[in-house]
């Protein structure tokens, strides 16, 4: 038995090659024969065997209409989407929702077993198709687990009492409305002290506005450093230094947004911005530096534990 990944399709150092790197780990390691592609197949494996199909990209649709057993994870809201307009970003497309959710309607009937990565994305995909969708989270990887608990041992405690808040990726690219939010918050909540917006790796043209708009209503308080892009290491580095992790989610109903659980590993609580429970806050409540009190539980964040959890059950 093998395991097979097209790592130039995935990309090996992006979160979909992390993911899909990590189920043909569990694959070998269980010893069930998968061909695991970005929408093609080498051909190369005896039968029986699965196709292991990751979405986004939405594409590989031959390997549906073979005789093929596929093994589908879907890690966009892609219907859901376009009802909704990205969380209200763009002008909602209710008819290529109507038509994307018969095609997630066909594709996960198809499949053998679906696998989805949030509360609200399971829940939508199971009311879609009226099959049983497997919730496995992103989480992170050990080896960047091992990283981040290894920079940890030489950080010093800082000697300004400024308060730092980082986000890495991307910020008001999700929703300038969201990011004014987001800085009112932090302002109400931790305005008495000097204050640092830190943005690392999002667009400079994009978020330049931020400067200004949080200097103003932090009345020179709070400024907005906007840094390059960094390799794993020094990006870890520079977060480890902050105080507050920040999330920007597009749409909460069936989102996680990106980074939160490096925010987790680094030991960092990310900013609740929002006005009422939802998926997202539900989920990492215990991890918000103001929570709801609806989750007392830190959610397991290993992605190779979330992976052989969610899988324990599955007969291949």
């Amino acid at each position: 038995m093998k395991s097979s990944l097209h790592a130039s399709s995935l990309g090996r150092d992006k979160p979909i090659g992390l993911r899909v790197a990590a189920f043909r780990d569990y694959f070998l390691n269980k010893k069930i024969n998968v061909t695991i592609c970005a929408g093609r197949n080498d051909g190369s494996m005896e039968a029986p065997y699965f196709i292991f199909i990751t979405m986004p990209p939405f594409c590989g649709f031959m390997n549906f209409l073979q005789r093929k057993k596929i093994i589908l994870d879907i890690r966009d809201g892609w219907s859901i989407a376009q009802e909704t307009g990205y969380g209200g970003n763009v002008k909602p497309k209710p008819f290529k929702a109507w038509l994307t959710r018969k095609i997630e309607w066909f594709l996960i009937r198809r499949s053998c077993l679906t696998i989805t990565c949030t509360p609200g994305l399971q829940k939508h995909l199971e009311r879609v198709s009226g099959k049983k969708v497997v919730l496995i989270p992103n989480g992170i990887s050990e080896q960047r687990l091992s990283l981040i608990n290894e920079l940890k041992s030489g950080v010093r405690k800082k000697k300004s009492d400024r308060l730092i808040f980082v986000c890495a990726g991307q910020f008001s690219e999700y929703g300038v409305d969201k990011v004014n939010k987001l800085l009112s918050v932090i302002n109400e909540r931790y305005g008495i002290h000097e204050t640092e917006i830190r943005l690392i790796g999002s667009s400079a043209q994009h978020n330049q506005w931020v400067t200004d708009y949080y200097s103003n209503i932090s009345n020179g308080r709070g400024v907005v450093n906007i840094l390059p892009r960094m390799n794993e290491a020094d990006l870890y580095k520079s977060m480890l230094e902050a105080d507050f992790g920040l999330s920007i989610v597009r749409d909460p109903g069936y989102e996680f947004g990106t980074k939160v659980y490096d925010y987790i590993a680094l030991g960092l609580p990310v900013v609740n911005y929002f006005d009422e429970p939802n998926n997202f806050t539900d989920y990492f409540d215990a991890c918000l530096d103001v929570g709801f009190g609806r989750n007392h539980e830190v959610p397991e964040i290993r992605r190779s534990v979330l992976i052989e959890k969610g899988l324990k059950d599955i007969e291949f």
